[in-house]
């Protein structure tokens, strides 16, 4: 429950311009630990901080919290909160609007009215909500569907709450773009439809445009995309995860500066995520930075060591720099669960199986590629990937059969075509730059 209210303050502050609220991730890393005010505003680039505990005995809640002046350690509001569990959006509201009160916040009236907007729904649809969120947030497979299950079950005791329908959109989107777990044919669809409900319920909230804008890239509707993710800003300018995903999208448009631009304000928003701090090392390997790209991504795994795909990500760098022992060094790194060829592993098996390719390793890449021809057969295979062992390997005609059938899948990974460093041997074929015109991305 602690989560939640936290989240709902936290989304409540971003919606206003005028301050940089801190994204929950690295607000998070500080949940049940004591804290030094001072060090911690440090670490995170703020002046002030809002803290708090709260307590719940059945459907009593009990909420305590306080606004601090972390520079001088001086404590500028605080408050008790006696309510009932149904009251929780009520106590949520309250906190914010004091908070940006003693902040001395300037508010238009739009602002004043998205801040004090009740969003109140049935305390056990909140619930299960809350759920939902905490399950996608782990952003496994398993995760990611047992939060459809929760942000379903929420929508049938509440057929009216938006901020389901996006976080269900939500979802369905990561499984089958973000992290490859469903073949788009069986997300995306699903995704988009939950967004514009969501949106048909509320057009004002800021998550449910941004569902829509992360389900129409993948849909390959890049006008649509970035006017929902432009959108999705104006209304929560303090998103990071809407930042990153709009430097994602400007990327494959090959916008490198604009792409920049918006990973740095993510990182800003969410200094302690290490998905957001390797965001700007993948705007970094695209421009050819490679050391600059190894650096990010460093950073991201002093946060985290424990992330396959971000060292996955920094081999890539080692690799264009052709320092393959250390590229291959990353992969040692990778617990075997996490490299091998499977439904779950597609991005980093078959990132191992390209830098086996350019880095002379041919029949090792070629053991992988089988793999997943193999894998194939029962699951769903992101032919993109495949393609990209063979484009390492210089097998230009294998490597356009199977992006061909990428394209025919509708690959989550296709929007990628223009930028990916795989490619920079194939970019003179007539095929690249007949693919890129059929996709509708820059040539």
């Amino acid at each position: 429950m602690s989560d939640g209210i936290t989240e709902g303050i936290i989304d409540r502050l971003s919606g206003l311009p005028n301050i940089k609220v801190i994204s929950r991730t690295s607000a998070f890393r500080y949940k049940q630990r004591e804290i030094e005010p001072q060090k911690v505003a440090k670490e995170l680039g703020v002046e002030a901080l809002v803290m708090g505990r709260v307590i719940q005995r059945g459907d009593d809640l009990s909420v305590s919290a306080e606004l601090v002046d972390a520079r001088e350690d001086k404590q500028l509001w605080g408050e008790q909160y006696s309510r009932k569990l149904a009251d929780i959006h009520s106590v949520q509201q309250e906190i914010a609007t004091a908070v940006s009160g003693n902040l001395q916040v300037r508010l238009t009236s739009e602002e004043k009215t998205r801040l004090n907007k009740s969003s109140a729904t049935n305390p056990e649809a909140y619930q299960l909500y809350l759920k939902g969120r905490y399950h996608a947030n782990q952003t496994t497979a398993a995760g990611l569907k047992k939060s459809i299950e929760y942000f379903q079950q929420a929508i049938d005791i509440d057929p009216s709450y938006a901020l389901a329908y996006s976080g269900l959109a939500d979802s369905y989107s990561s499984l089958g773009g973000g992290w490859l777990y469903l073949s788009p044919s069986d997300s995306f669809p699903k995704a988009k439809a939950a967004a514009m409900k969501a949106l048909e319920l509320d057009d004002t909230l800021a998550e449910a445009h941004a569902a829509l804008a992360y389900a129409t890239f993948f849909d390959w509707d890049w006008p649509s995309a970035e006017r929902e993710f432009k959108r999705a800003i104006e209304l929560n300018p303090n998103s990071a995860l809407s930042h990153d995903r709009y430097a994602e999208c400007l990327k494959t448009r090959l916008r490198f500066n604009e792409s920049m631009a918006e990973a740095q304000r993510a990182q800003e928003l969410d200094p302690l995520s290490p998905e957001i701090v390797a965001q700007l090392g993948t705007v970094y390997l695209f421009t050819r930075r490679y050391d600059d790209s190894i650096a990010q991504y460093q950073k991201a795994l002093d946060l985290n060591p424990n992330l396959p795909v971000v060292r996955t990500l920094r081999a890539w760098a080692y690799a264009m720099k052709r320092m393959y022992p250390q590229a291959l060094a990353e992969f040692d790194k990778i617990p075997d669960q996490d490299k091998a060829v499977g439904a779950e592993n597609q991005l980093v098996a078959s990132g191992l199986g390209w830098v086996y390719a350019v880095s002379g390793r041919r029949a090792d890449a070629l053991k992988i590629a089988k793999e997943f021809r193999d894998l194939s057969s029962r699951t769903y295979v992101d032919f993109y990937q495949v393609a990209t062992i063979y484009a390492g390997l210089d097998d230009k005609d294998e490597a356009f059969r199977l992006i061909e059938k990428g394209y025919a899948q509708h690959s989550a990974i296709m929007p990628w075509l223009a930028a990916d460093v795989f490619w920079y041997g194939m970019r003179s074929d007539p095929r690249y730059a007949d693919l890129l015109r059929r996709i509708g991305l820059p040539q």
